[in-house]
């Protein structure tokens, strides 16, 4: 059943057929599409010559005339336009879905997606999420840009290491925003049945990622330099991001679990392209707020904690909540792997709810996040990148511990 409407079959039909699209989810983004559109506009003319090429935004129902500055920003005469607000549940997984649906009915040989709210975006970018696909063949192109140390916390602690651990490829951004994609795997995703469910919000990129590696299409990274966006501070900007992207995590464990049980190690994904190293531009923090919310967590969740974790790594938490009203406790790496792996056993083999299990996790998130904030203060963001490197490897070097209490859980479960 498609998800488009009348207007854009019928705009699909008098196009017929593209070669190239560049899709842009949206939700009022009026003060920085018009950038996006142009350089992406720009971006497939200059870069895949003679290919016919195809600009859509998915708009989530923008009330600040979002839309309508993409209709009125120019682009090279070639592109054709296609602008439709997304129909399903609020989120840009529904966006996802009206792109791949689109791009599919055209038969693209090269879709790429990237953030509407982008300020670093030029023609460059779209050269090198496509060109992986049209040049050497690959399925799916993640991002590899560099980006403050602070941004982006919740690849740098969860989805990162834990994919990594998981499935063995180091894929440095899984949740990036922006990436390319075969015809067949737009294909692909627009054909499977998430999009009514929480997959289809925060959790899309994982999802996106974790199919791709496990359904035996081809993956690489292409640098991207540095990535300047609209965004918030980390320790205020919790709650659904989080949960959906975790919960998605954690639920792909179940859907895969013939294959990460046998993983060992890991080997980089391919990265294409020249890296291009510059010191991202900052971003505040509140490490009180962070501190905050983990002292609120334990003082309302400890119950729950007690039950979910190893009682040895309950005890650490406790030692750590017990110290902030002197000098915090380090929130080490092991502890952080063991107690991510912890609550992933228990989201799937628990008689705990699955989504409070992760709503649960966000605390302990806050204080490592915290912990990370404190080592890497008067650290550049090149030298903080060490530290994240160094706490997946300890994810990795803790999988035996997660297929020890994943394995016997299930046992009980049955």
């Amino acid at each position: 059943m498609t998800v488009l409407e009348e207007s854009v079959l019928e705009q699909i039909e008098k196009i017929k057929r593209a070669d190239i699209l560049v899709g842009i989810p949206s939700f009022r983004n009026a003060d920085t599409i018009a950038h996006v559109v142009r350089q992406a506009s720009i971006g497939m003319v200059r870069h895949f010559p003679g290919m016919k090429p195809v600009l859509v935004n998915a708009d989530g129902g923008s009330t600040d005339r979002t839309r309508e500055v993409v209709l009125e920003t120019e682009v090279p005469k070639e592109v054709s336009k296609i602008v439709t607000p997304y129909r399903g549940i609020a989120g840009k997984g529904s966006a996802f879905k009206t792109i791949f649906e689109i791009a599919s009915r055209l038969g693209v040989e090269v879709c790429i997606v990237v953030d509407s709210d982008l300020r670093s975006i030029t023609p460059d970018w779209i050269k090198r999420l496509g060109w992986p696909v049209w040049q050497r063949e690959y399925d799916f192109v993640a991002p590899h840009y560099h980006r403050y140390k602070y941004d982006g916390t919740i690849t740098n602690s969860i989805a990162y290491p834990l994919t990594r651990a998981l499935y063995g490829k180091r894929i440095r951004q899984p949740i990036g925003g922006d990436f390319g994609i075969s015809g067949k795997l737009a294909e692909k995703y627009a054909g499977c049945d998430v999009w009514d469910t929480d997959i289809a919000r925060f959790g899309i990129d994982i999802w996106m990622t974790t199919l791709a590696l496990n359904e035996g299409y081809r993956v690489c990274q292409a640098c991207m330099g540095v990535k300047l966006h609209n965004d918030k501070d980390p320790s205020s900007d919790l709650g659904s991001m989080f949960c959906q992207v975790c919960g998605t995590v954690f639920e792909m464990m179940r859907t895969y679990e013939d294959k990460w049980l046998s993983v060992k190690g890991s080997t980089p994904a391919p990265v294409v392209g020249d890296e291009i190293k510059e010191e991202p531009e900052g971003r505040d923090i509140s490490l009180e707020n962070l501190i905050d919310h983990f002292a609120k967590g334990y003082e309302e969740l400890s119950g729950y904690w007690s039950v979910i974790m190893r009682e040895e790594n309950f005890a650490r938490v406790t030692d750590i909540y017990e110290s902030l009203d002197r000098e915090m406790l380090p929130f080490s790496a092991g502890l952080w792997a063991r107690v991510v792996y912890d609550f992933a056993v228990a989201y799937n083999y628990s008689h705990i709810d699955g989504p409070f299990v992760v709503k649960a996790l966000l605390p302990l998130y806050c204080a490592r996040t915290a912990d990370f904030v404190m080592r890497t203060a008067e650290k550049n963001s090149f030298e903080a990148e060490l530290d994240v490197e160094q706490g997946a490897e300890v994810f990795e070097a803790l999988k035996g511990y997660l297929i020890q209490r994943w394995n016997q859980a299930k046992s009980q479960s049955v």
